[in-house]
């Protein structure tokens, strides 16, 4: 159908002007109605306009008014790739599906998404949707995140707090397939997990941003608390992620951490 993909754009500036093709296969190219061109060079730096959404909530880079690449086949984490290209650094990706949370109008709904991604890739849960999966959820009634989901997914209400936390995410996941709450688990814990073909929901901070503190009725928590999905890695430099919010790509490992560390909060699936 002409006019699908560009019809569908919502164009943002992305955080980086150039980006390098990831897989060794070359990265898929686009044009403007959503058809597949031909795929790069291995390992290609290509420069970007901006970062855009289908109609779909599948992201890409947009390269020029006709031609667009999957966000998913490439990093914006040059040097760090650079660092990391070594044919003998060891590779893991599980490849996860993505829940775009925003598109299904669940602003505050990353943990259900994440967890439902996670299940989903194990094969658990598959008949329920996302917004199925949200109407099952674990919802406290003091609105405390320790003891579910302590607010509304779709809405900010003053009060609140949009979030459910960690033991009880792990138990409500418990409910589909095997979950573990991991406590204080290194990346390199996380690493042996994925190797092992485990999906990992991380608690991290909103792209990946420096956590910023504050005050609840609960005790103090992150504002900018944010859940996704960790679900591959290159090497020791690069984590592969599945973001509720924005699509799949591959980071450092360095920016994952500065979020992810200052909890160390994550449930394991399989």
């Amino acid at each position: 159908m002409a006019g699908r993909l560009i019809h569908a754009l919502a164009p943002h500036q992305p955080e980086a002007t150039t980006v390098v093709v990831i897989l060794s296969a070359g990265a898929r190219l686009f044009d403007a109605d959503g058809d597949l061109i031909k795929r790069t060079a291995p390992h290609e730096q290509l420069k970007i306009e901006a970062e855009v959404v289908d109609e779909k909530g599948r992201h890409y880079y947009q390269l020029d008014p006709d031609r667009f690449v999957l966000k998913n086949d490439v990093t914006t984490e040059i040097t760090k790739w650079q660092a990391a290209h070594d044919d003998q650094a060891e590779y893991h990706y599980l490849n996860a599906e993505n829940i775009n949370q925003i598109r299904w109008g669940m602003p505050n709904g990353c943990e259900p998404a994440a967890l439902l991604e996670g299940l989903h890739l194990m094969g658990y849960a598959q008949t329920l949707s996302y917004l199925d999966f949200i109407a099952e959820m674990p919802r406290a009634t003091d609105y405390n995140p320790y003891h579910g989901f302590g607010g509304e997914p779709d809405e900010n209400v003053p009060g609140h707090f949009e979030a459910i936390f960690p033991e009880p995410l792990a138990k409500w996941a418990r409910q589909y397939g095997p979950a573990h709450q991991l406590a204080n688990a290194e990346i390199e814990d996380l690493r042996q997990l994925i190797a092992q073909k485990k999906p990992i929901v991380t608690y991290v901070t909103v792209g990946f941003e420096t956590p910023e503190s504050a005050q609840y009725s609960f005790g103090e928590a992150l504002s900018n608390n944010h859940a996704v999905l960790l679900d591959g890695y290159f090497g020791d430099d690069l984590l592969h992620v599945s973001d509720p919010i924005d699509g799949r790509y591959w980071l450092s490992t360095a920016r994952f951490k500065q979020a992810y560390d200052a909890r160390k909060w994550a449930v394991s699936i399989g």
